[in-house]
């Protein structure tokens, strides 16, 4: 399990503070906590949780104080307090008591109270209608928290690339300075064996142009090795000079994912999947309330008012009942509420199907290059055995500088493909983790302290 520790800072080395030497493991603490994405990532996820707060608050108890002055031209003047604490309730209906008392002005000085009640009995009416908001904002708050856990992803997934970047272009300049130094190697053979006559002088101009290769070869290698530091340091927002110099990973274990056991993962792990699955729960909810609108509105209210100045409380109530003539409003929104249910259908099919095709795509890969990585390996041995056999022949006059030359480029190739075979294999299981939605699982990655 790879946990992030608050207060965690990586350790340059002391023999040469421009370097920092880094593990894996702790580029990635390092891009989760202190990054300026991570940190984004973490104030957008605040910010997405106030919204949930404010929905949560629908069937809270709220309440207002009134204080109030009046003055008229006779020079009367009124102050008075009142207070109204309100309650909503999941059928659609509403409490409201109000308490209102007098201060100044006034010759009757008696405090009244009054509770009112309204309830709509049609349109509007029940909780499966009047809990939508609430439940609108339970079901973006789970895909929110998807979401975050992509993002967070995201930001490990660039720094293991741009980490394995400086790793692959380590190994790649490693090669070009073996293959340099076989080549130098080479020329003085050769140079030795002109000398002995048994090498004509023109021979040498093959290998002192192998040699000029390799040397910009080994250029180029150093190149990508800065750019691919550059990307590294710029991923974890490091100071810019910074030389990091990167651990080797262990070394790999072979996977087989099962395909089935996959998607089983995929359809219950994916943020596109859950955000399809909660369209249609929407369509559905859009649907109804669609159909409800075409209802008469009819409320239901009632009131009991009380003085202090009197022992009777006052009682009322009534039915309201409001029908909205040559409104074609409500008929166009349940066809538009429909049609928007289809789309969520076809839309959920579609995911399945993409989910799926990319799961499977995955595990292919997967396998795949881990296949690669074997014959890969086959092929830069047989290579070296290959470039041994040419340079002992080349020794005895049975070969040529040309021909030596050429598999010299044949090894340099093999040991690059099974450099980019081992990069392939972990890039598969980053992507196969990529399509189950599974990639801080495999890293144990808690998302309550990132950014933080």
């Amino acid at each position: 399990m790879l946990w992030i520790v608050p207060g965690w800072e990586p350790q340059a080395q002391s023999v040469a503070p421009e370097r920092l030497e880094l593990s894996l493991e702790e580029a990635v603490r390092l891009a989760l906590m202190k990054s300026r994405t991570a940190i984004s990532a973490r104030i957008g996820r605040e910010e997405q949780q106030l919204s949930l707060e404010a929905a949560e608050e629908r069937y809270d108890p709220t309440a207002s104080v009134t204080l109030g002055t009046n003055a008229a031209s006779r020079g009367d003047e009124t102050a008075d307090l009142s207070i109204g604490p309100s309650l909503r309730v999941p059928t659609g209906g509403a409490f409201r008591l109000s308490f209102r008392k007098p201060l100044a002005g006034e010759r009757d000085r008696a405090a009244s109270t009054m509770l009112t009640f309204s309830q709509p009995l049609l349109r509007g009416f029940g909780p499966e209608l009047d809990t939508q908001p609430l439940r609108r904002a339970r079901f973006q708050e789970r895909i929110n928290r998807r979401a975050f856990r992509d993002r967070v992803a995201g930001i490990l997934d660039s720094a293991v690339s741009a980490y394995r970047g400086v790793l692959r272009a380590g190994r790649r300049l490693a090669i070009a300075r073996e293959t340099l130094e076989r080549a130098q190697r080479q020329l003085e053979i050769n140079r030795a064996l002109v000398e002995a006559g048994r090498m004509a002088p023109q021979d040498l101009v093959q290998t002192e142009a192998a040699v000029a290769d390799r040397e910009y070869a080994l250029t180029d290698a150093e190149n990508g090795l800065e750019t691919a530091n550059s990307s590294l340091v710029n991923t974890l927002d490091l100071e810019e000079g910074v030389r990091i110099v990167p651990r080797e990973e262990p070394p790999i274990e072979p996977e087989r994912p099962d395909l089935e056991e996959s998607l089983e993962t995929a359809f219950a792990r994916r943020t596109d999947w859950l955000a399809a699955e909660i369209g249609m729960e929407l369509a559905r909810m859009g649907l109804r309330r669609a159909e409800n609108a075409l209802l008469p509105d009819l409320s239901l209210s009632a009131q009991a008012s009380h003085s202090s100045g009197s022992d009777r409380t006052d009682w009322s109530g009534g039915l309201n009942l409001t029908v909205q003539l040559q409104d074609d409003g409500p008929r166009r929104a349940l066809v538009r509420a429909r049609n928007s249910l289809r789309r969520a259908e076809m839309a959920l099919a579609e995911r399945r199907q993409s989910i799926r095709i990319q799961v499977r795509r995955s595990v292919h890969d997967v396998a795949v290059a881990l296949r690669q990585i074997d014959l890969a390996r086959q092929a830069r041995e047989l290579a070296e055995r290959k470039l041994d056999v040419e340079r002992r022949k080349l020794q005895q006059g049975l070969s040529s500088a040309f021909q030596l030359s050429r598999f010299e480029d044949d090894l340099a190739a093999a040991q690059g493909r099974e450099v980019d075979a081992l990069v392939r294999y972990r890039d598969s299981l980053a992507g196969l983790d990529r399509a189950l939605g599974t990639t801080l699982d495999r890293w144990g990655i808690s998302v309550e302290q990132v950014g933080r």
